[in-house]
């Protein structure tokens, strides 16, 4: 039962045993994250709410299950790194309520039911991060989440692919709104058109990265993975993206690849030269379809080079920065702490930048947002660094680079990584990067 196990993991039997099962119990949790539908529409927003809680139900089980004796640490090195961002989510756990008392008190803020429902966030955030990090920190299994990553973006691919064409409005209306289903702005399995891009500018980041390190035939699901990316129609994270792709992109690849000693290219590095001079050419002779068939996506593009403004969208979220700047400055503690989720008096947040400002101040945006996405930025540049082009999880790794970097752009038009579906994916990956510092860097 354990043939061919011995390659991807290691130790006795027993512990051999349980990390295939750690394994397997991560999928698991991951396939259930992505594809368990909210019941939209039967439970409107509020089906965010089940997908969150059972989470937190099947994870803690999990650990319960076992006696918490699946969190265990090789050394010093690996606890303080495991507890270098859990440290993140206990202060989250006690500024939440902090927050809501000083809204409440200096920011006349009237407290709802729903605001109590983000007290489960931290839990949440805790239980996936420590997941992903016992499952990866003990063994090399890049291998095994690189097949995983593939079949989620394949089903990902099918269910954005059944409600662009409408074969059967029925499951797309287990998992979005009618709006979003009429309108064929691609969304499912997420609730939200912008959720289905953001995830989907990973995988176009992460099969350009297999292009240049790995195969040439990844191209395929390169291409695809940039089609179901403009299909969702969501300005913000085309936006974000170009600019993370045509100058995060080159500018990382060049700095890990380039000989300058020598002055010699990479075969990367000109890989990617062509591809973009492709992608020029493509795009300039698609434009006309794209006008007239993604109006949503390209008219606000047209407003803006002929001096029309920033839009709506953009306006709002302004608007909302404004708003929670004010308030700020009209205490030091709303500034530092926040509001809190203060839903009766801003519910939708546009923007991570806005959502951590308002609702948790500048140690919240600095602390929930900042701190964990410089780490984890760190890790991965020594990771590549350290293990060279050589490696074989080298093309994950620079994708998740990238992505990284983009991800402050990509945030702008969105808080993300709060969203239902993409925060397990966020915070999994928090905790994949982090085990893999220590495997391949602090452990060598």
């Amino acid at each position: 039962k354990t043939l061919g196990l011995n390659k991807l993991f290691t130790g006795s039997p027993k512990t051999m045993k349980k990390q295939y099962l750690n394994f397997r119990v991560f999928v698991a949790f991951f396939l259930f994250a992505f594809f368990f539908p909210v019941f939209h529409s039967y439970l409107g927003s509020a089906g965010a709410i089940l997908i969150n809680g059972l989470l937190i139900v099947f994870i803690g089980v999990y650990f319960l299950s076992l006696n918490f004796q699946v969190i265990s640490f090789e050394n010093d090195r690996q606890r303080n790194l495991f507890l270098r961002l859990s440290f993140v989510f206990i202060v989250f756990l006690f500024h939440i309520p902090l927050s809501i008392f000083i809204g409440i008190l200096f920011g006349d803020v009237n407290l709802i039911d729903r605001d109590l429902f983000e007290l489960h966030r931290p839990f949440l955030y805790f239980l996936i991060f420590t997941l992903a990090f016992i499952t990866f920190s003990s063994t090399d299994l890049i291998f095994e989440f690189e097949k995983a990553l593939f079949v989620i973006f394949i089903l990902i691919v099918l269910f954005g692919l059944n409600h662009f064409l409408r074969f059967e409005d029925l499951i797309s209306e287990l998992y979005t709104k009618s709006h979003n289903i009429n309108t064929s702005r691609v969304s499912v399995p997420f609730v939200n058109p912008y959720d289905y891009a953001f995830i989907m500018s990973f995988f176009v980041f992460y099969f350009f990265s297999k292009l240049l390190f790995s195969n040439k035939w990844f191209i395929i699901p390169f291409l695809i993975s940039l089609v179901m990316l403009i299909l969702p129609q969501s300005r913000s994270v085309i936006a974000g993206f170009l600019i993370g792709f045509f100058i995060i992109l080159p500018l990382v690849l060049t700095v890990l690849t380039f000989n300058f000693k020598y002055l010699k290219m990479s075969p990367q590095l000109l890989t990617f030269l062509i591809v973009f001079i492709v992608i020029i050419m493509l795009f300039l002779a698609a434009i006309p379809y794209l006008l007239e068939n993604f109006g949503y996506l390209t008219g606000q593009f047209v407003k803006l080079l002929e001096g029309g403004g920033v839009g709506n969208s953009a306006e709002i979220r302004i608007g909302q920065f404004l708003f929670a700047l004010e308030k700020a400055l009209s205490n030091p503690l709303i500034m530092i702490f926040g509001n809190g989720p203060a839903k009766d008096e801003m519910e939708y947040v546009e923007s991570i930048y806005n959502y951590q400002f308002y609702r948790y101040g500048l140690l919240g945006f600095f602390l929930y947002f900042v701190f964990p996405l410089f780490l984890s930025i760190f890790y991965l540049w020594r990771i590549l660094k350290v293990r060279g082009t050589k490696f074989n999880g080298y093309a994950l790794f620079f994708a998740l680079l990238v992505w990284f970097l983009v991800i402050p752009l990509l945030s702008i038009g969105n808080n993300f990584t709060e969203q239902v579906r993409n925060s397990f994916f966020y915070y999994s990956l928090l905790g994949l990067i982090s085990a893999s510092y220590y495997l391949f860097v602090l452990k060598r």
